[in-house]
C-alpha cells in the first residue's frame, strides 16, 4: 500500500512539474523559437546568383546612374509551423523560400545599390528576428538600410500596427545602433487592407504615435508610415512637434482622383510646409499595385504591353510634382511582403528598367535626386 501510494504521489509531482515548466515555458514558444532558429541558419545558405535576365528593351532611354529602393519588406522568418504549409506557396517566408542572398542578387541584377528595408520584429520571436537584422548587416554592411517594422497583434481586432513606445525602446536597446529607420507602419483602418474588422485607424498624432517619436527621436530614426484617408492634418500636427525627424510617408489616400488626373495637392500642401517630410513615390506604372498574392504574374508582365502609354501616364501625374520638390521625393518599388513572385528576378528587372526608363524622361537636374541622392542624405545620418 506504501508503495502504490509513493507512486501515486510521484505522479502527481511529476504533472505538477510539468503543468509548472508549460506554464513557464510554454512549448508552442518552444516550437516556435526552433523553427526561427533553423530559418536564421538557412536565410544566409550561401549560393551563387543565377545569370541575371535579359528584357527585350523598347524603351528609347534608360537611366543609367545609381539607384536606391527606399521601399522593400523583408519576408519574416516562421514563427512556427503553420508559416511552412500553403503559405509558403503564396508569399514569401525567410528561410523557408527565400534567402537574404536573393535580396543581394536581385539588387546587383538591377543596379540597386541599396534598400530601406523593413524587417518585421514580434512576439515571441523578437531575439531572432533581431538576430536576422543584426547578421545582415555584418553580412551585407552596405547593401540593407534597416528599418523596424514592429506590429502589435495586427492581425486582430484589438491590436495595433505598432507596438507601444516602451516595448519600442526596449526591442532598440538589444542592438544599440542597429536600427536606421522605425516604418513602415500602416495608419490606415486596417480593415481596408485585408485586417480584421474592427482594425481601427491610428493618426500619426495619436497619443501612441506621439509617445513613440520622442523614442524615435533618442535613437536618430527615421520614420516611415503609411498614412490613411483624412490623416493629413493629424500628420502635420506630428511633423510640426517633432522637425528634427525626417518623416517618410507614401499611398495614395491623400491623393483624389485617378490615372492621369490624379490630383496632388494635399501631399504638395504638406512638402511645401514641412522640410523633414519626404514622399516614396511607388504608385509608377499606372497608380496599379500589381505585387499582390491576388495577381498572376502573367497579369503582372500583360499590363507592361503598352510602356509607351504607361510612362505618358506617370509622367503626367508625377513629372511636375518631382521637380516641384526635387529634394524631398524618393524612387520605391513596395515589393517583398507579399506575393512570392513578386521577388522573382525577372519581376525585378521589370520593375528597375520601367524606373530607369521613366527617370531619363525627367528634368535632368532631378534624376539622380530621384533616383538615389535625397535617400541618400536620409541614410547617411546614421552609421553603424
Amino acid at each position: 500500500m506504501k508503495k502504490v501510494i509513493l507512486i501515486v504521489s510521484l505522479v502527481f509531482l511529476c504533472a505538477i512539474g510539468v503543468l509548472m515548466i508549460w506554464k513557464i515555458f510554454p512549448v508552442k514558444r518552444f516550437v516556435q523559437k526552433k523553427f526561427a532558429d533553423a530559418s536564421i541558419e538557412a536565410a544566409f545558405d550561401e549560393q551563387d546568383c543565377p545569370p541575371a535576365p535579359v528584357l527585350t528593351n523598347t524603351y528609347t532611354a534608360l537611366y543609367q546612374g545609381k539607384l536606391i529602393d527606399t521601399h522593400m519588406h523583408i519576408p519574416s522568418i516562421p514563427d512556427g509551423p503553420s508559416m511552412n504549409g500553403a503559405d509558403a506557396q503564396a508569399r514569401p517566408i525567410m528561410g523557408v523560400n527565400t534567402t537574404m542572398t536573393d535580396f543581394v542578387c536581385l539588387m546587383k541584377d538591377e543596379n540597386i545599390d541599396k534598400v530601406f528595408a523593413f524587417f518585421p520584429v514580434w512576439e515571441p520571436i523578437i531575439n531572432q528576428q533581431l538576430l536576422l537584422v543584426d547578421r545582415t548587416l555584418d553580412t551585407y554592411p552596405d547593401r540593407f538600410v534597416p528599418f523596424i517594422m514592429p506590429p502589435d497583434r495586427d492581425d486582430q481586432p484589438d491590436g495595433y500596427p505598432t507596438v507601444d513606445a516602451k516595448t519600442l525602446s526596449r526591442m532598440l536597446q538589444k542592438y544599440p545602433n542597429l536600427f536606421s529607420g522605425y516604418g513602415e507602419i500602416g495608419l490606415y483602418e486596417r480593415v481596408d487592407h485585408g485586417g480584421p474588422k474592427g482594425s481601427l485607424a491610428l493618426p500619426p498624432d495619436s497619443e501612441r504615435m506621439m509617445e513613440i517619436y520622442p523614442v524615435v527621436q533618442q535613437h536618430s530614426l527615421t520614420v516611415y508610415v503609411h498614412l490613411g484617408a483624412g490623416q493629413k492634418q493629424a500628420f502635420e500636427n506630428a511633423l510640426d512637434a517633432y522637425p528634427q525627424i525626417n518623416f517618410i510617408w507614401h499611398g495614395d489616400q491623400l491623393i483624389t482622383g485617378s490615372g492621369s488626373n490624379q490630383n496632388l495637392q494635399n501631399i504638395d500642401d504638406i512638402l511645401d510646409r514641412h522640410p523633414n517630410a519626404y514622399y516614396g513615390v511607388d504608385e509608377l506604372y499606372g497608380d496599379v499595385w500589381l505585387l499582390r498574392p491576388d495577381i498572376h504574374k502573367d497579369q503582372f508582365f500583360a499590363h507592361f504591353d503598352d510602356t509607351e502609354s504607361l510612362l505618358a501616364q506617370d509622367l503626367a501625374t508625377w513629372q511636375a510634382f518631382i521637380e516641384r520638390h526635387p529634394d524631398q521625393v524618393l524612387w520605391g518599388t513596395d515589393r517583398g511582403g507579399a506575393a512570392l513572385w513578386s521577388l522573382d528576378p525577372d519581376v525585378g528587372m521589370t520593375l528597375a528598367t520601367y524606373a530607369r526608363a521613366f527617370i531619363a524622361l525627367l528634368n535632368p537636374n532631378v534624376q539622380e535626386k530621384f533616383a538615389y541622392q535625397n535617400a541618400g542624405r536620409i541614410l547617411y545620418k546614421k552609421t553603424r
